[in-house]
């Protein structure tokens, strides 16, 4: 086993490799766009499969009224809910925070059903 280990590290392209999805990672959940602030907030709950499997997209206008928060604000429903200590999470509210010369920064919260 060590000396896989060694194999691995002598090979130029493994690093390179390992450099691609660092970066990749890196640009899923860095939060200068909405969806992956989205993904961040998934992953700063505990749920890294969610977080990578959540594919948000945005929540129609006509169900924003079922949700708390302002309309104002971006909902974004996810296809992988997860957990919270209240409940089960399926929408998330994203506004931006500060508008910067380089990018947007957006935060994400998780945003629960007002009533019935």
């Amino acid at each position: 086993m060590h000396d896989n280990i060694k194999q691995w590290i002598k090979k130029p392209v493994s690093w390179l490799e390992m450099i691609v999805v660092l970066l990749v990672l890196l640009l899923t959940f860095t939060p200068f766009i909405p969806s992956n602030a989205v993904r961040l907030c998934i992953l700063q709950s505990g749920h890294p499969f969610a977080a990578v499997l959540s594919g948000p997209s945005k929540l129609p206008k006509s169900e924003i009224k079922y949700y708390s928060g302002n309309k104002s604000q971006l909902h974004y429903q996810i296809n992988v809910p997860f957990a919270t200590e209240s409940a089960d999470v399926d929408v998330v509210v994203v506004h931006r925070v500060s508008k910067n010369h380089f990018y947007n920064k957006y935060v994400a919260t998780p945003s629960y059903a007002v009533g019935p």
